[in-house]
């Protein structure tokens, strides 16, 4: 009533003095603008609400770009989006502007500058542009002036179009974008039960963008700025996250909520600041790589994954939205839901900030808890279980019950692993899994991955998630495979080279008969090579232990980097035990990135080139029967841990 009031009294002054209506339309026009630009900064805008807007491409962009297929895939998309609540909408990608002033030839114009989403917009114009045969909205390229008014003529092409003049490429582009709009409409008419005019209300009601407006910072180069957002939007291939369109949808409508502008500033400040201290949180690489070990993101912006946590849900019951933004546009919805006054308007925000903080507590908790941080960390990374799963599992449940819940899970993929079938029965075998059978390697890294986190366990101390996924991770056998055919010159001299390296580091006692049985080797012909490279052999394995046939099994291999791994080779046990000693020194001395693919030892393989399982450690030199019997039982020990029973049987007398 107000505003009709001041309305009223404005009138009576022009219609009194009519020469101030010149004044009256620039300051009212720089007021529209000011409000334009204080009004929301976010919103879910119907393609409707464009109607008689003006935008305007700067020429730091680049031209229209897009092809047939990709305007034919919009079209589609539009075309397939079912309607099946009053509420749903088809969601384009966010479109990015700026109120900028344009002034040609002394007239001055506001329009609407497009960051980002250009693309789309100038498609929409074109779809328009054939449908009404006028523009819906104005649009202005920067780049070429007859740019602009060829895209503003498309709608009054001859039917012969075969004779249009294309004098730019933008031009081009234009042109063939309306032809694939032109094409698919004649294309779809065909079909029955296909109305142009129930798709046009389509995608002038039910079609929605989020609306991005950036507001121009004070005292700064407004081009500038426009340029800085495009480059890390575009060139940078860094898009809008949800979590930036969040923090914009909550700070404005703290706004909207509350009237006293200073109580507004002081609770978005409030806010901002729990959202940047939950930001730093997660910004913590342990934390990360305990959370979210295999997706890539945008550091700054990792409160999303809460979001997405909490919504999760409701968003698979949106299926009228497009997968992107689906997260924003769940919040979105909320706040404009049920929502009729200011009151209850505070009380929305109030119970979803609540709840984004108790999910951060419930992450922290999982976090900083040892038992459920390697729980869920191993679910996670070794992919049994996404956060989502995890998340859902916890809710309304108390913590003794959600670990049972945790254990539950992981004793279901061991069930699948050690799982085999005997005389008609299916049983639990520790022989089911073996190095050389087929797919066999992921579970074994998955075993082994499980038992470092069991020994951490045992250890009282925390695996480390973040070290882990610095590495690629390989199987190593413990007392060496077999060593390959020696029939080629440059196998035969690098093995000669590695059984020096051997002989040197046997005890000194059994150095003399080792060099002699070896140098007779390295003389002998063909004829006799083989024969001499089994009496070496023979002497080898009885100072440093012999091959055993079952070296592919659990009880034989643990886990190291592949770096590592490759270096190490087919080396016997105390050769590999000095090198994983001297990876473990390089580890200690430094801690870049580098060091650790190069040089981080799992404890569980620090145990095992240790001896720490064995009884008897009377001797360092080889892997016999008793260490492989005795770390066989620590294994079982660790899955018995979560569930699995294994029976123990020894492997035999040394």
């Amino acid at each position: 009533m107000e505003a009709e009031k001041l309305l009223s009294k404005v009138q009576e002054i022009l219609r009194q003095k009519p020469d101030l209506f010149e004044i009256a339309e620039s300051s009212l026009s720089d007021l529209i603008n000011d409000l334009e630009q204080r009004k929301n900064s976010l919103e879910l805008k119907s393609i409707e609400k464009l109607r008689n807007k003006y935008f305007f491409v700067d020429s730091y962009q680049r031209g229209y770009k897009w092809k047939p297929q990709q305007v034919k895939a919009l079209l589609d998309d539009i075309d397939e989006f079912k309607l099946e609540r009053a509420s749903d909408f088809y969601c384009l990608q966010p479109v990015v502007v700026k109120r900028t002033k344009l002034v040609e030839q002394g007239d001055a114009q506001y329009y609407w500058e497009l960051i980002d989403g250009q693309q789309r917009m100038t498609t929409i114009f074109i779809i328009l542009s054939y449908l009404n045969k006028d523009r819906f909205f104005h649009l202005r390229y920067e780049t070429r002036k007859e740019s602009t008014e060829f895209l503003n003529q498309l709608s009054h092409l001859t039917e012969n179009v075969s004779e249009t003049p294309l004098s730019t490429i933008d031009s081009y582009y234009f042109f063939e974008a309306y032809k694939a709009v032109e094409q698919w409409f004649l294309k779809k008419e065909e079909e029955a039960g296909f109305s142009r005019e129930d798709w046009q209300s389509k995608l002038l009601k039910n079609t929605k963008v989020i609306w991005y407006a950036v507001r121009s910072k004070e005292n700064e180069d407004s081009r500038k700025q426009s340029i800085e957002i495009f480059t890390r939007l575009n060139q940078g291939k860094i898009p809008l996250t949800d979590a930036e369109l969040l923090k914009a949808l909550f700070l404005q409508n703290i706004v909207k909520a509350y009237e006293n502008p200073e109580v507004a500033i002081q609770k978005q400040i409030e806010m901002a600041n729990q959202w940047d201290l939950i930001e730093q949180s997660l910004q913590d690489e342990d934390f990360w790589a305990f959370l979210s070990p295999h997706k890539g993101t945008n550091k700054y912006t990792r409160i999303e994954l809460i979001f997405d946590l909490i919504a999760q849900k409701s968003k698979s019951e949106h299926s009228a939205i497009e997968q992107d933004h689906q997260t924003f546009l769940y919040y979105a919805s909320k706040f404009k839901s049920d929502v009729n006054s200011k009151e209850q308007l505070k009380e929305v925000i109030e119970s979803i900030w609540q709840d984004v903080l108790t999910g951060f507590q419930r992450l922290n908790e999982w976090y900083q808890d040892d038992h459920l941080y390697h729980l869920i960390g191993y679910l996670i990374g070794q992919k049994y279980k996404k956060i989502q799963n995890l998340w859902e599992a916890a809710k309304g449940s108390k913590r003794d019950n959600f670990e049972h819940v945790l254990i539950g899970f992981i004793e279901e993929e061991l069930k699948t692993i050690f799982k085999q079938k005997k005389e008609d029965k299916e049983i639990l075998a520790f022989e089911a899994i073996d190095y050389e059978r087929s797919n066999v390697r992921p579970k074994l890294i998955s075993l082994l991955t499980l038992f470092n986190i069991y020994r951490h366990e045992q250890q009282r101390t925390r695996f480390p998630f973040k070290q882990y996924y610095a590495c690629k991770w390989d199987i190593e056998h413990i007392h060496a495979q077999q060593s390959p055919e020696l029939s080629q010159e440059d196998k035969l001299k690098s093995w000669f080279e590695d059984q020096d390296k051997i002989i040197n580091n046997v005890p000194s006692e059994d150095q003399a008969g080792l060099r002699a049985a070896l140098d007779k080797c390295k003389v002998a012909d063909r004829n006799e090579s083989d024969l001499l490279q089994n009496e070496y052999l023979n002497e080898l394995y009885a100072v440093v232990g012999e091959t055993s046939e079952n070296v592919h099994t659990l009880d034989n291999l643990c886990l190291l980097p592949d770096e590592i791994n490759r270096s190490i080779g087919n080396a016997p046990f105390f050769i590999k035990r000095q090198d994983i000693i001297s990876s473990e020194q390089e580890w200690e001395q430094g801690n870049s990135e580098t060091d650790l693919k190069t040089s981080f030892i799992p404890l569980a393989s620090q145990q095992v080139f240790s001896k720490y399982f064995s009884q008897d450690v009377n001797q360092m030199l080889k892997w016999g029967t008793s260490d492989r019997d005795a770390y066989k039982k620590a294994l079982i020990g660790c899955f018995k841990r979560y569930g699995i029973q294994l029976n123990h049987i020894g492997i035999g007398r040394e």
